[in-house]
């Protein structure tokens, strides 16, 4: 794995783009690596694949981040849905009008706070996938925001959102 330089005063901007480039050197390989298995696995799971990729994907920086201090501000809850170590179903948007069934986006959000359990932002982490088949059209995508309230993120997720537009 290549280095990732994470440091417990980050913002939650330097935070993003540690987790993009850590997302950009690494999706293509982790995902030729268990195509084969992801393709067969797709006919019985469909979509809850993608989420068995993630999980494949993300836990390696995902502790790294741990590591340092940084946390999600949101417990996990008996019922959570979590993929990727991190991701909270719940906290997640998919909207037919943002692709085709071929191009399809869920974009999930973050509250991450520090060591000092001081909220600093939340990372958006954006899947472009297929419901046709196992196919990941586009790099995943982690992204930096300001806001933290829900509603206020799920705003945020409308407006940077438009067909087929990435987040940013």
């Amino acid at each position: 794995m290549t280095i990732v330089n994470i440091q417990p005063q980050m913002t939650i901007y330097e935070l993003g783009e540690v987790l993009s480039t850590y997302i950009e050197e690494h999706w293509k390989e982790v995902l030729n690596k268990n195509i084969k298995e992801l393709e067969q696995l797709f006919r019985e799971y469909k979509d809850a694949t993608y989420g068995m990729y993630l999980d494949k994907l993300i836990p390696p920086v995902w502790n790294l981040v741990k590591e340092k201090g940084f946390r999600s501000a949101e417990s996990t809850k008996e019922d959570d849905f979590v993929i990727g170590e991190c991701l909270h179903f719940r906290n997640s948007m998919e909207k037919a009008k943002w692709g085709t069934p071929h191009h399809e986006k869920r974009v999930f959000w973050i509250v991450i706070e520090n060591q000092h359990k001081d909220k600093i932002g939340t990372l958006l982490f954006e899947l472009s996938h297929s419901h046709i088949e196992f196919n990941l059209p586009a790099q995943p995508r982690f992204f930096p925001l300001k806001e933290m309230k829900r509603e206020e993120i799920i705003k945020k997720i409308i407006q940077l959102e438009g067909p087929n537009k990435p987040l940013g």
